[in-house]
């Protein structure tokens, strides 16, 4: 083997070695550079032999700045987007250079069908909270410390594709050749999940040729970056080439506390022991540390524990802050994230039309986190820093009000901030191996009409997926506390009055494995002059789950396996060329996402996987020499086996009430209040005095002392006891379903349904329902020179929930008191008579779903939304060298709220008892990017200038702030 010039590769590597040695400086983790794509337009060839293109590559000689030609994600081949029968969207590296993007997230944000930042997202059971800052965090799925969930066409997508291996971290822009995002369910080829689309970002490679390239940028709130991307030849021989990318980032924020670096290297090789053979290894290596990341301000209401009844109220601004800059969380909060990658992949030309692709890949990634969960609340604490705090108007709802007596406007005496600190380290490792074998031939060539080729794609791809989540945090039993008016930050290990934190104990650990075995089987076909185009396929999974849980508090554990799963989806295309330029197309797909989490609905079966199914017919054209070229297409996707969380629904497989001995219910606060009942309930108690007495004098009403604590309790299997109950009930129906008490403490001398609740101390349970996503989509890019380009995009979007979902039949009636017939317009009723919420009274199985998410939206997709970019270089004359861009996004209102609670599908309704649904201002954001190439010591190099909300617009969308302008300057060099 004969070594390239020692000083080309010594370049290479001392300037890797530069890049590790200013770690230190930046204490800064980057994901992986934005790759020069992988390419197979125009392979190296060696002075004796030209290497085989391979079908697995993709092409992009003929690329035109943001214009695409070819793409592999929609067929894992590389075909003519044009041709293809699905819309697919190619983001190029130029426009993620343009457009200032350093991270995969930023590189989307101008495709019209995806979402980066959600606050109300339908179908993500009992995972509100996916950020930290728990119920103080408004964001919604998208808050995911993986950095890899947004929307696509209004369906959460929590992976993204790296080269079509799954990956569930954040990716440096230093790392990207290329972005493709194939709209629509993808399960023929990339399985699981993802029913609105799948983005594919397809790292650098390493090229024949030397080149290097470094780069510094310096921007708003302490922005710095340092960037290298160097390639080149180590030998000729097997044309062995390498590449290095790397990224050192370090950044401030415009809000108090907050900041995060990281580091990122990534080294590839590959090389060709023969012409038809191609070996490529690539690794990646990243550390990040944001800090300052918990919550900013806290629910502006008292009465709850935190948990998702906060989300009736708005936030409470601390006299003498700004609700826009404040993070009462203060700076020990923290998400530290290391991770890596390995891929081994071989490329394989077995006969002229026969080729064979093979591949490993390693993701490992672990988040260490600290976070403080807080809530305001009365009555409790240290004395002297219990103050009377000024809610102004706490509800969301500032016209309408809230039904929930804990939201009160104006001043609250007796206030106390109690807080807790959680930490949690999580690791997920994901391996795969994949195997796929293409076949292309052409017949009767000589023939103008009869010429006909096919191609056929087997794959076989085997995934292993292994989640831990080992969690401390504060005693459940106990809480630190400051002063509500006190605004100096929270701070780790001190409580607002100088005392130490009191203990953290060890929580909860989980273990989730998750296996998944695809096989998968893609027909193409082109007929009359490759005006036809065919695409047929189907895919076996076959999926198994184990879940193992460790509760240390209570020291009790779970083992789950879920029964293995298999699950066949198809795909179905056709395109077909009107013109040379205009191509109609039809598509029919499916999606699968198998029930990795362990779901169990609620007779205590395993949940099947959840299923989505598109239909999908549209337009292509490439006009005026390609200097217009796009597609407008129509959808409808129907997804069916959603898990919906109602924490209060029935089951009928818990077993907790024991339907031998009587009904007993503890009923503190129903007491009258001359039995030492409260002052603050609706007044049903004293309103049912009689009844009261009555069960008192026949003995089913009595006091004991449970557990060191003197109770009063009711025996409903009694007739006055019954009869009690029954009063409470009634009253409250007739007053508009306000709140009587609670009733369901549960102790030693209790006996009723409440265990037996979907949010059962057993484990949580889900019912099942579905739901839709249809409108269309239009993408388009115009160059109507070789100088100005213009790449825009609109999509419309409707969403709404088919089903609610169905209860379990709960056996016994006999307790016609549980919760889930409970009078309430939160929960339990909902504000509905019981034969509107149930067309058998207390038959749980006929359960009506009335006023829980039939024919609701539930979701804050916006039904318009539309991107525009535009760039002009001048070639000539004295602007020679510069370019400029100027770009924008639309959004119509959003429902942020939708009148039901995240976290356990709690209904959030009005004074009236109606819905509350509330939406946000249409949005409208501005970007600009000026550009100058030169020479300086006679290689390339240039300086950009990327500006970020052109407008400072600094409005409150929801309840998330638009964050302000800010500006980078980057200079670049090559060499």
């Amino acid at each position: 083997m004969h070594l390239a010039s020692p000083s080309a590769i010594r370049a290479g590597v001392a300037a890797g070695i530069a890049l590790l040695g200013l770690w230190p400086l930046a204490n800064a983790q980057s994901t992986p550079p934005a790759p020069a794509g992988e390419t197979a337009a125009a392979p190296e060839k060696d002075k004796d032999e030209a290497y085989v293109l391979s079908p697995f590559k993709v092409t992009t000689d003929k690329d035109n700045g943001y214009k695409a030609t070819n793409a592999t994600t929609g067929t894992r081949l590389n075909e003519s987007i044009k041709d293809l029968p699905m819309p697919i969207a190619v983001i190029t590296e130029k426009f993620v250079r343009d457009t200032g993007a350093n991270d995969l997230r930023k590189a989307l944000s101008f495709t019209s069908a995806i979402q980066l930042q959600s606050q109300n997202d339908q179908g993500t059971p009992g995972g509100a909270y996916q950020g930290p800052g728990g119920v103080n965090n408004p964001e919604g799925a998208t808050a995911s410390k993986t950095a890899t969930s947004y929307k696509i066409r209004g369906y959460i997508t929590d992976a993204v594709l790296r080269d079509g291996f799954r990956r569930q971290n954040s990716t440096d822009s230093i790392n990207i050749g290329r972005v493709e995002v194939a709209f629509g369910p993808t399960a023929l080829l990339y399985g699981i999940g993802e029913f609105g689309g799948i983005v594919n970002y397809i790292p650098k490679t390493p090229q024949a040729k030397q080149s290097s390239e470094v780069g510094l940028s310096l921007g708003s709130y302490d922005f710095k970056r340092l960037t290298l991307d160097t390639t080149g030849p180590i030998s000729p021989t097997w044309d062995f080439n390498y590449r290095v990318t790397g990224a050192l980032e370090d950044r401030g924020d415009y809000t108090q506390y907050n900041k995060s670096n990281h580091a990122f290297i990534s080294p590839a090789f590959s090389f060709r022991p023969t012409k038809t053979t191609e070996i490529l290894a690539d690794f990646e290596y990243g550390k990040q540390t944001d800090e300052g990341v918990g919550f900013r301000r806290v629910r502006a209401m008292t009465g709850v524990s935190g948990g998702d009844q906060g989300e009736h109220a708005d936030f409470f601004t601390l006299p003498g802050t700004d609700p826009y800059t404040f993070r009462w969380s203060g700076p020990d909060t923290y998400i530290k994230t290391k991770a890596s990658n390995i891929r081994l992949q071989a490329d394989q030309q077995i006969f002229e039309s026969l080729h064979l692709l093979v591949g490993y890949n390693h993701n490992n990634v672990t988040f260490n986190t600290r976070d403080v969960f807080a809530n305001l609340t009365t009555g409790v604490g240290p004395t002297a820093l219990r103050k009377t705090v000024d809610f102004g108007v706490a509800s969301l709802d500032k016209n309408g009000g809230d039904s929930n007596t804990n939201v009160v406007n104006g001043k609250v005496n007796d206030v106390i901030l109690q807080y807790g600190w959680g930490t949690n380290r999580t690791e997920n490792t994901h391996d795969q191996v994949r195997a796929e074998l293409s076949w292309k031939d052409t017949f009767l060539a000589g023939n103008k009409w009869l010429s006909n080729t096919h191609s056929i794609l087997v794959g076989h791809s085997e995934e292993s997926q292994k989640n831990t989540s080992d969690d401390r945090g504060t005693d459940d039993n106990l809480r630190n506390y400051k002063s509500p008016l006190d605004a100096s930050p929270i701070t780790f290990g001190k409580q607002g009055d100088g005392s130490a934190d009191v203990a953290m104990v060890n929580k909860t650990y989980n273990e989730n494995l998750a296996w998944d075995q695809s096989t998968y089987v893609v027909y193409s076909g082109k007929f009359i002059q490759d005006r036809v185009l065919v695409i047929l396929g189907g895919r076996d999974d076959l999926s198994d789950n184990y879940v193992y849980t460790n509760n240390r508090v209570a020291g009790t554990t779970s083992k789950v396996r879920s029964p293995k799963a298999k699950v066949r989806t198809y795909q179905r295309g056709v395109s077909l060329e009107v013109t040379k330029q205009i191509s109609l197309f039809a598509l029919k797909a499916e999606g699968v996402q198998p029930n990795f989490n362990g779901y169990v609905d609620t007779n205590g079966n395993p949940i099947g996987a959840v299923i989505a199914r598109s239909k999908e017919f549209g337009v292509k054209f490439d006009l005026w020499e390609g200097r217009i070229s796009g597609s407008v297409s129509s959808f409808k996707i129907n997804r069916s086996g959603t898990p919906f969380f109602y924490w209060w629904a029935p089951t009928s497989n818990y077993k907790n009430f024991n339907p031998n001995k009587d009904i007993v219910y503890q009923v503190n606060e129903f007491a009258p209040q001359s039995a030492g009942g409260p002052s603050w309930t609706n007044g049903a108690g004293d309103a049912s005095a009689a009844q009261w007495n009555a069960g008192v004098a026949a003995g089913s009403i009595y006091q004991k002392t449970v557990g060191g604590s003197t109770n009063w309790y009711v025996n409903a299997s009694k007739t006055t006891g019954a009869a009690f109950l029954d009063a409470v009930f009634d009253f409250t129906k007739s007053h508009g379903m306000s709140w009587p008490g609670w009733l369901y403490n549960y102790d030693t001398e209790t006996n009723n349904a409440w265990n037996d609740r979907a949010s059962s101390p057993q484990g949580n349970e889900y019912v099942i329902g579905a739901d839709q996503g249809k409108g269309w989509q239009a993408d388009l890019v115009f160059s109507p020179t070789n100088n100005f380009q213009v790449i825009a995009s609109y999509t419309h979007i409707q969403k709404i929930i088919t089903s609610a979902g169905d209860f379990a039949k709960y056996g016994y009636p006999q307790d016609k008191w549980a919760v889930w017939y409970f009078p309430n317009t939160d929960w339990g009723l909902t504000g509905k008579p019981l034969t509107t919420a149930y067309r058998a009274p207390y038959d749980s199985s006929t359960w009506s779903g009335i006023g829980f998410g039939y024919g609701e939206k539930q979701d804050d997709t916006p039904e318009h939304q539309g991107s525009v970019w535009a760039n002009y270089q001048f070639t000539t004359g004295a602007m020679k060298g510069w370019s400029f861009g100027l770009g924008g996004n639309y959004e119509s209102p959003r429902e942020y709220q939708s009148g039901i609670t995240h976290g356990g599908g709690q209904r959030i309704t009005d004074k009236n008892g109606n819905i509350v649904v509330l939406k946000t201002p249409a949005r409208y954001s501005y970007n600009a990017m000026a550009r100058y190439a030169f020479k300086l010591a006679g290689h390339d190099a240039a300086a950009q200038l990327n500006i970020d909300n052109l407008t400072d617009d600094r409005k409150l969308y929801g309840l998330i702030y638009s964050a302000p302008r800010t500006y980078r300057l980057e200079f670049d060099y090559k060499f």
